[in-house]
């Protein structure tokens, strides 16, 4: 796979960082380094444990899957950059492209002149990868930002407008997302997003079929990281009968 560097992108990166526009201010901080009590430890330990018990509700059914250096390395595999996504779902058949599909102008109302903003299309592009590279705290550094993908959508009102509908990771992701879990063992964020996951959401909203996916990338490997994937897809065939 080319390195990140040596795709040409139409993607302008977001410079300012959460820790710029919020900036925290400096307080010293003051530690007590006195060696703890064997009472003290004690109580921290029913502490934690207290906390651990109350956190069981934020806590996801099967999120298992998902924790373990082993469940992790098995899901870190095939990473692939938006790019690569892009063009193999082209060579599918799916009319996809990497320049956005739509730009957003502002258009006076026909009825009463009000400035509205409307969507110019540019290409018939069904999805498409939206102009921005967003990077969360801490994520700069490590490459590890998120670009969107938007897609054309039917409404119930049966009009079609588009819409960003998930995201991939930038500048590359694996093939199944991994999570993030607190002291508590409650997920928290993604520390990676997979690519499958953003097929998922486009598939479940009737931008992508099952087929047309299978061909770009090829069947899932039946273990328990498509897992998820695969029982969300059944449930979804289920609602579709």
């Amino acid at each position: 796979m080319p390195e990140a560097g040596q795709i040409g992108s139409n993607l302008k990166p977001v410079t300012t960082s959460y820790d710029e526009e919020l900036r925290a201010p400096d307080i010293a901080l003051k530690y007590d380094d006195r060696e703890g009590t064997t009472q003290t430890i004690e109580a921290e330990q029913e502490l934690f444990e207290e906390n651990y018990r109350q956190a069981h509700a934020r806590r996801w059914k099967g999120q298992e899957r998902w924790m373990g250096r082993r469940n992790e390395e098995m899901r870190l595999v095939n990473i692939l950059h938006p790019h690569d996504i892009i063009r193999k779902l082209k060579a599918a058949g799916v009319d996809a492209a990497i320049e956005p599909a739509v730009t957003w102008l502002w258009v006076p109302d026909d009825k009463t002149g009000i400035l509205a903003l409307r969507p110019k299309t540019l290409s018939s592009a069904r999805l498409w990868l939206n102009a921005d590279v967003i990077y969360q705290k801490g994520t700069a550094e490590t490459h590890a930002g998120r670009v969107g993908v938007s897609a054309w959508v039917t409404e119930p009102d049966g009009a079609r407008v588009p819409k960003c509908l998930t995201s991939l990771q930038w500048d590359c992701g694996p093939e199944w997302s991994v999570m993030h879990f607190d002291t508590f063992d409650v997920p928290t964020t993604e520390k990676y997003r997979g690519w499958r996951t953003a097929l998922l959401v486009l598939i479940t909203h009737g931008v992508l079929t099952e087929d047309e996916v299978d061909r770009a990338f090829g069947p899932v490997v039946l273990n328990e990281a498509s897992e998820l994937y695969r029982s969300t897809l059944q449930s979804y065939r289920e609602t579709q009968r």
